[in-house]
């Protein structure tokens, strides 16, 4: 049929149609022929399936456009476009099925996209960027939707939408990781639920298949594993990572906390330690991250079952140093610290094998309790109830043979201690 363009258009009252020689034309059959011969003009001579498509795509209709696309490969079955805007029809319809909550539509969606961008590119290698741009599109933001739910702690809802984002990707491993990790955040919000840490495990060895070298990844699989109870696995994993890494404070810390959980204290103190030593290196002020540290070593090496006494106290003194006021607990364990070390020395002066070490080992044990003094007196004027810190002020008094202040002390204390 052909247009008599001479005729001129007829406007009836009722339906608002145009007669073109004797061809009736509603107004929007009308618009839609304008922005066809608009497309057309665009886009140069495509199939009209093709065609069709972009125009059903951009009202919306992703599934007509889908539909007519798929009949028009039964005749052409290597059209490349027409695979392209496949992609694109599926693409559309994903993020309409997220805004309906359909997420496993959405899923399906981005699949089958991933698949017919491919095939696109595969046909027709100049449109392999314009296929990558929309993949690349759907993934980003897929992906800033998981990290939105992310920040507002929505853990499993940012477990889907990074599934979406791996939909839309599928060669890509950084949602897989990013799946991992939510389940490590779910276990914790469940009591450490073992069977989310399993399958955190499993997505974590499949990324690290693909990325051997992946630190953060083995650090991840490092505190599932200690998480799972495994720590024999972990504390491997922790060696390994340590040799190449050994400057690297969070995995130092992680050490350190694994070692704990084993009661391996003393490789704990050591693990905290060697922080310390960095942070002190370090051209920022780190005095707020070294003052727990200390603390926490200073208890380990203190302990009876490890006994160095003078590491311990070296970082009592540097938390005291830190404290903007002394605290009271940090004076004491120094202070009781400072008494244990003057003992333990003068027992080894009993049994030492010439008079020239025993009395060089009273020396040293002389110096402890003369410490012990100068900071049982700085915490008795600071907390004058501290029935405690008279204690130990008045033993080491009686290390040091001075009776008077011995005795002064001590009573204080059993005052303090009958008041309580």
């Amino acid at each position: 049929m052909t247009f008599n363009l001479v005729d001129k258009p007829v406007i009836t009252p009722h339906l608002f149609q145009i007669s073109l020689g004797g061809f009736y034309m509603s107004r929007k059959q009308l618009i839609l022929l304008v922005v066809l011969a608009a497309v057309i003009s665009l886009t140069g001579c495509r199939s009209a399936h093709v065609t069709s498509s972009i125009l059903y795509i951009d009202q919306t209709l992703y599934t007509k456009a889908i539909t007519v696309l798929h009949e028009g490969l039964e005749y052409t079955p290597d059209e490349a476009e027409a695979y392209f805007f496949l992609g694109e029809a599926h693409s559309k319809r994903s993020e309409l099925a997220i805004r309906e909550n359909d997420f496993l539509g959405a899923k399906n969606d981005y699949l089958m996209a991933y698949d017919y961008y491919a095939k696109a590119s595969e046909l027709d290698p100049s449109l392999a960027d314009r296929a990558y741009e929309s993949m690349l599109f759907n993934y980003i933001q897929r992906s800033n939707d998981a990290k939105n739910e992310y920040r507002g702690k929505y853990y499993e809802a940012a477990e889907g939408y990074f599934r979406l984002a791996y939909a839309a990707m599928p060669d890509s491993v950084a949602p897989i990781k990013n799946i991992a990790r939510m389940k490590i955040k779910l276990a914790a919000d469940d009591n450490d639920n073992p069977d989310l840490l399993n399958e955190a495990l499993v997505l974590l060895d499949q990324v690290i298949e693909a990325s051997p070298e992946a630190f953060l990844l083995k650090t991840d699989k490092a505190t599932v594993l200690t998480r799972l109870g495994r720590t024999v696995e972990a504390s491997a994993l922790y060696d390994g990572l340590l040799a190449d890494h050994p400057e690297d404070t969070d995995l130092l810390i992680d050490v350190a906390r694994l070692s704990e959980e084993d009661q391996r204290f003393e490789r704990a103190a050591d693990m905290y330690m060697r922080v310390i030593d960095i942070y002190e290196t370090s051209e920022d002020d780190m005095s707020e991250e070294i003052y727990p540290l200390a603390l926490r070593a200073a208890a380990f090496l203190g302990d009876s079952s490890i006994l160095r006494y003078q590491e311990a106290i070296d970082l009592y003194g540097k938390a005291l140093r830190l404290e903007l006021l002394p605290e009271e607990n940090t004076m004491m364990q120094k202070l009781k610290l400072h008494y244990d070390y003057g003992r333990s020395l003068r027992r080894e002066a009993e049994f030492a094998d010439t008079p020239e070490i025993k009395a060089e080992q009273e020396q040293l044990a002389a110096e402890q309790f003369t410490a012990g003094t100068g900071v049982g007196n700085a915490l008795v004027n600071s907390y004058l109830e501290s029935a405690i810190g008279y204690y130990y002020l008045g033993m080491c008094y009686m290390e040091l043979g001075n009776n008077t202040d011995s005795e002064k002390n001590l009573q204080i204390y059993r005052k303090l201690e009958g008041s309580n």
